[in-house]
């Protein structure tokens, strides 16, 4: 019975079996190396999630006695995905409420948005105290690399 269920729907099995691997390749893709960068004038070489955490969060103002100034990537770049979910470990609707309150008291705003890697990347290399998060293969030796999140 079995035998000929298989022999009947050959083309579906196979044709499941590629959809299949070619998702197992895309989401690979999707979730590369996260890159924290620096503008090179920071005065430390490497930082832990924690305290890229803490800046990502306001929480730290400054890395090596550089007052710091972080950049995001925008909402659903697969990056900015990787990195709050891995690093900072908040969802997109945590950090939201998060913002929200720290902006409502006073207390500080969010990281500088802007629209891509090289955007983060250009920026971070000319602004002194900037630091960034990018695909790891995005970082060059324009920028320090502080951290990398698998």
């Amino acid at each position: 019975m079995y035998r000929k269920l298989i022999k009947k729907n050959r083309r579906l099995i196979a044709a499941v079996i590629v959809l299949s691997l070619l998702f197992m390749v895309i989401t690979g893709q999707a979730v590369a190396d996260v890159a924290v960068v620096a503008n090179k004038g920071i005065g430390v070489d490497s930082i832990s999630a924690k305290e890229a955490k803490k800046v990502w969060l306001g929480k730290t103002k400054s890395l090596g006695g550089t007052s710091v100034k972080p950049a995001d990537l925008p909402k659903g770049n697969a990056s900015r995905d990787h990195f709050y979910s891995h690093v900072v470990k908040k969802s997109e609707k945590k950090l939201k409420a998060y913002w929200a309150k720290i902006v409502f008291s006073g207390k500080g705003s969010p990281p500088k948005p802007l629209g891509s890697d090289a955007e983060v990347v250009s920026w971070v290399a000319s602004t002194p105290g900037a630091v960034g998060y990018v695909d790891s293969t995005a970082a060059d030796d324009s920028v320090k690399v502080l951290m990398v999140s698998e």
